[in-house]
């Protein structure tokens, strides 16, 4: 009778072992799909950032660019900078006052503008446009060239830096013309 009573004792310890395991490896999954939830409900990635050149003037081929008389060019640039926070639904960000738009073209500097305050909610997208230029800008004329046939077929991309104060530099490459062109940190190239 006492080595029945063990067995039950033992039996009955064990039971319990096992339930309170069973519970754990529950708590354990319902943890992990709770964490799963909150990051998929509430996600804190950074914003993207992507520019357009939707509109130029000053660099029409034949007048502007391929005049051998005309030693300087002084273009400007309507760039469109685009701000996708949809993947953030902690905080709102912004492109803060002061930004600037700088575009180039082969390392050659075309121009510069201020970038206005762009300010993007919680899973929310915002974009502001710039309006960046240069007063007669000295480009060599191999490059003169070069972009003029670009944009005679439309091919002409620029690129755009974004330079925020206090924070990183952003580097994009557009199309004149084209659509949003996706900005990168510069190590990322």
């Amino acid at each position: 009778m006492a080595a029945q009573a063990q067995r039950s004792c033992c039996q009955h310890h064990a039971l319990i072992v096992a339930l309170w395991s069973f519970a754990g490896a529950v708590a354990t999954a319902a943890l992990i799909l709770l964490g799963i939830f909150i990051n998929h409900k509430f996600p804190e990635k950074a914003p993207k950032y992507s520019v357009a050149v939707a509109a130029v003037a000053g660099l029409d081929p034949a007048r502007d660019l391929s005049d051998r008389g005309r030693p300087t060019i002084s273009p400007v640039f309507n760039v469109t900078v685009h701000m996708d926070n949809t993947g953030n639904a902690v905080d709102g960000n912004c492109v803060p006052d002061l930004s600037t738009a700088e575009v180039s073209y082969g390392d050659a500097f075309l121009g510069k503008g201020t970038v206005p305050k762009v300010c993007a909610g919680k899973r929310r997208e915002a974009e502001g446009v710039a309006r960046a230029w240069g007063q007669e800008v000295m480009v060599p004329w191999f490059l003169r060239d070069q972009l003029a046939g670009e944009l005679a077929v439309g091919e002409a991309e620029v690129d755009v830096h974004l330079i925020r104060p206090h924070r990183s530099l952003l580097v994009c490459k557009a199309k004149i013309g084209g659509g949003l062109f996706q900005c990168r940190e510069p190590e990322d190239f």
